[in-house]
């Protein structure tokens, strides 16, 4: 509950910034990456704003308190941008702007993360109905 507290403030401050309204095995690296991030992973879901229906590669440029850069490539076309986070107790909690292709609407993931794992979940929401219209999993590792 206090996890969906934490992702509810922040994506609310992301929000309003942005003028809207309102356990498994490590993956694996996938061919043909770019080595843009210092971690690499996937990232599998369903969401039109991150061009995203199945399983792709995810690469993230992170800093220590896992803020930075981050890159979706999916066969159907490819979205960027940037990452906040708060880390707490081993929990990271993001929130995630697309800056390719431009959208005001941020979207947000929790990730258990260790030194060398990020693990977690994402939602992407309407920023006019708040309505989840993307949702699925990230599994990232440092490069």
């Amino acid at each position: 509950m206090r996890k969906l507290v934490v992702i509810g403030a922040l994506l609310a401050l992301a929000l309003g910034l942005a003028g809207c309204s309102g356990g498994g095995s490590s993956p694996t690296e996938p061919a043909g990456t770019t080595n843009r991030g210092n971690w690499i992973g996937t990232i599998t879901g369903k969401s039109d704003t991150l061009h995203l229906d199945g399983t792709c590669t995810l690469e993230m440029n992170l800093d220590l308190a896992f803020n930075g850069q981050w890159w979706v490539d999916c066969p159907g076309g490819s979205s960027q941008g940037e990452a906040l986070s708060v880390l707490t107790n081993g929990v990271a909690v993001m929130v995630l702007t697309t800056r390719t292709p431009p959208s005001s609407c941020p979207w947000a993931a929790t990730a258990t993360a260790t030194v060398s794992t990020l693990d977690g979940d994402f939602q992407v929401l309407d920023c006019s109905t708040h309505a989840v219209v993307g949702s699925g999993t990230l599994q990232l590792r440092r490069r």
